[in-house]
């Protein structure tokens, strides 16, 4: 008779929004579908619908974050929340983290093993965000800043404690190491190729899928558009939003947080998708590939691991409106197979994924 298999919980940081993380998350659940899954907040009109159907149990406290940006704000409160979460009953702890899950304090009798998306921005790279993109300002955000170098101590010695650590690429493998002194296992965080259509004949706009928050440098395509009186859609929401409508031309449009279908409709029929930040790894220029759309990104950080150049899409390498526009502009010389570019995608397919999370996961 088969040996049962272990009893495992699913911890993120919050699921508030619909990014990156959240979306790995559903890979997660369809690799150990009848793990709960333990989070500080839950917000389920604002992150993926799959999680309406699981077993999410938010911190006590959740219904007070009502935003994303309330959810920042009690920052300290979720990590007190994370350590004294009983996971007594779990023989594997499985976090999927930057800030908060993994902070939990599984039992002796449990393996802890982290999925660690990045070291945390707000601790480790603080300059990165923007006053609009930071939960506080003014008093508040000094007396946050004041536990930066108490927390920053704490979030070393979490991470060095954790028995096994896995990351979504060689990128944040390097930075792990670099701040943490710790080797991660790198599984490629996956999309579902399968989800993906293509289209016959692409539209004449460029395409933006992002939060909007500073760090994301979308100020760079909203510009380079209005420059260069090129279409250009923005999908998602985000603290800058009113900022980068003023910088918009008439071409440009913001459109919020869509549906998923209709966001792979808006990868499918786009000229390409633009990708200005510099990202620890990123599953947008993965989602344009696997409807067959090129990307033009900036070249540094994780998008050099998932971006051909010249088959998949184009780099541009100073982080400036400039560039960029010189980049769209030599992308509209070269042609693009949209069948190439999905057939590169694959490799990044979810089923990889499930299989090596579960065998890192599983392994005795």
């Amino acid at each position: 008779m088969p040996a049962a298999e272990p009893r495992v919980a699913l911890v993120l940081d919050a699921l508030v929004n619909t990014g990156g993380a959240e979306r790995v998350l559903t890979h997660m659940q369809a690799a150990f579908p009848s793990a709960p899954i333990y989070t500080a907040a839950y917000l389920p009109e604002q992150t993926y619908a799959e999680f309406k159907t699981a077993h999410v149990l938010p911190l006590p406290g959740w219904r007070l974050a009502r935003s994303e940006r309330a959810a920042k704000r009690l920052l300290p409160v979720w990590l007190v929340g994370f350590a004294r979460l009983d996971l007594s009953r779990f023989d594997i702890i499985l976090t999927s983290s930057t800030w908060g899950a993994k902070f939990v304090r599984p039992p002796r009798s449990a393996i802890h093993v982290c999925y660690c998306y990045a070291p945390f921005r707000w601790l480790w790279n603080p300059r990165s965000y923007s006053a609009d993109s930071l939960p506080f300002g003014g008093l508040g955000q000094r007396a946050l800043d004041l536990l930066r170098a108490p927390l920053r101590r704490a979030d070393y010695q979490v991470t060095r404690a954790i028995p096994r650590l896995a990351t979504t690429c060689a990128n944040m493998a390097r930075a792990i190491e670099a701040c943490y002194g710790r080797s991660a296992r790198i599984i490629y965080a996956p999309i579902r190729v399968d989800d993906y259509g293509l289209a016959s004949e692409p539209d004449d706009y460029y395409l933006v899928v992002s939060r909007l928050i500073s760090h994301k440098r979308l100020d760079l395509a909203v510009t380079a558009c209005r420059e260069l009186g090129r279409r250009l859609i923005v999908v998602g929401e985000g603290p800058e939003r009113a900022a980068l409508a003023a910088q918009a031309g008439v071409d440009t449009r913001f459109v919020g947080r869509l549906p998923d279908a209709e966001v792979r409709h808006l990868y499918a029929h786009c000229r390409a998708v633009i990708y200005p930040s510099l990202e620890d790894y990123g599953l947008v220029p993965l989602e344009a590939q696997a409807a067959g759309r090129p990307v033009i990104a900036y070249g540094r950080g994780g998008a050099l691991e998932t971006i051909q150049e010249g088959v998949t899409g184009v780099f541009f390498h100073d982080q400036t409106a400039e560039a960029l526009i010189a980049a769209i502009q030599d992308f509209e010389t070269v042609r693009f197979d949209s069948h190439v570019i999905r057939q590169a995608a694959l490799r990044f397919d979810v089923g990889p994924f499930i299989n090596h999370l579960r065998e890192y996961v599983l392994a005795e």
